[in-house]
């Protein structure tokens, strides 16, 4: 067995209300689709999610011959093995935080897994481990755009608490601290004080404001703080990153220790994982199954299982394809023990399957059909490659 051909698709999706984080505004997102298509027939799909600069990447073809020119030949059952190359040998640009190389390395391992899973008619997190648990979700709270942004933030958490929805992590770090803690304080009123409220500063805040601002935040009930600072000195050797501002474990070792609340960091590579565990730095590892893949994601969980770290699934925002790889991690390794971003979906106004996602009471568990669980819209690769982006 051996694949034969790389397919690549852009699509473009709607949000249902534009966001606000601290790098970027969003009202639509772009999508890249993987297709790889073994010589028995068999295919997997990967999904290249939420594009941080769809300006500036490579066109479609270019990355059906650089991910053909490392997999044609190759045998998909390999996969750790073609997984821990391809991060040498597949040339898309700097492997950086949510950069277009390490969203592309994911989809690869994501269509990898995808078409094993179909080859052998077994869902995918079986070949995880098998299933543990059904994944419990946090509900994302953006900043809004709008004018009358705390009424809406009211409405829609309150629509996700009706829906079972027992956990929310707001954004903050993008307007006056207390506007944040205004808001922290509307969402703890709609859901009482037995669901989970996190909050995530996107490292906007060097040390001092950081502890400070998160003691205010105690004030108004939250239960965790992810990426609580970020280093001045963008040129300061750091081994994390939050896009381009530095993490350093020091300074979260600091926050943790001057603070009440349990201390977030998303660590999308192993060695950041080495060096937070190395200091005691945080509680809890955020670790996203769209940045560089499963496999890649699997070896950050086994840093936080040993070294007695608790773990999440967070997010960039993926459509049905990327969430699907996500909770196939999720429901299969016990390392997860938070609540996982993984409500991608439900922001956007369409997504490329030809069925949605069905989360329930809070849950998410994926398909027990072969693979990752899927079927895509039939127009999605139909399209001749030379009218593709």
């Amino acid at each position: 067995m051996h694949i034969v051909d790389v397919d690549v698709e852009i699509v473009t999706v709607g949000r249902n209300f534009g966001t606000t984080s601290a790098v970027k505004e969003t009202e639509e997102s772009v999508f890249g689709y993987l297709r790889l298509t073994a010589d028995d027939g068999t295919t997997g799909v990967g999904e290249i999610s939420d594009i941080e600069d769809p300006e500036s990447m490579p066109a479609a073809a270019v990355v059906e011959e650089e991910v053909g020119s490392f997999l044609e030949g190759a045998d998909p059952r390999a996969v750790n093995k073609l997984t821990r190359r391809m991060d040498g040998e597949v040339r898309l640009g700097e492997f950086d935080f949510h950069s277009f190389q390490q969203l592309t390395l994911a989809a690869v391992d994501h269509a990898l897994y995808d078409l094993v899973g179909n080859y052998y008619d077994v869902p995918s997190y079986q070949l995880l481990g098998g299933r543990t648990r059904d994944v419990t979700l946090s509900w994302v709270v953006y900043t809004r755009q709008e004018p009358d942004a705390i009424d809406a933030l009211r409405e829609e958490v309150q629509t996700r608490f009706d829906q079972g929805f027992d956990a929310f992590k707001l954004k903050v770090g993008e307007v006056d601290p207390h506007v944040d803690h205004e808001r922290i304080e509307a969402v703890r009123e709609i859901v009482g004080d037995e669901a989970q409220v996190f909050v995530d500063a996107q490292g906007v805040w060097e040390l001092e404001e950081a502890i400070e601002n998160v003691r205010l935040f105690e004030e108004a009930g939250i239960d965790g703080i992810e990426t609580p600072v970020g280093h001045p000195d963008r040129s300061v050797d750091a081994p994390g990153s939050y896009y381009d501002i530095p993490l350093l474990p020091s300074e979260l070792a600091t926050v943790r220790e001057e603070t009440n609340t349990p201390v977030f960091e998303h660590v999308l590579d192993p060695e950041f994982g080495l060096a937070l565990a190395a200091e005691d730095a945080v509680d809890v590892f955020t670790v996203e199954a769209c940045a560089g893949g499963l496999n890649r994601a699997q070896r950050i969980l086994a840093i936080a299982d040993g070294a007695g770290i608790d773990a999440r699934l967070g997010s960039t925002g993926e459509l049905g394809v990327g969430t699907l790889a996500a909770a196939a991690l999720g429901a299969s390794s016990p390392a997860i023990t938070y609540p996982c971003d993984l409500a991608g979906p439900m922001i956007y106004d369409d997504d490329v399957l030809e069925a949605g996602i069905e989360y329930r009471d809070g849950l998410l568990r994926p398909p027990d059909t072969p693979g990752l669980g899927f079927d895509l819209r039939t127009a999605l690769f139909e399209s001749p490659r030379s009218e593709r982006r």
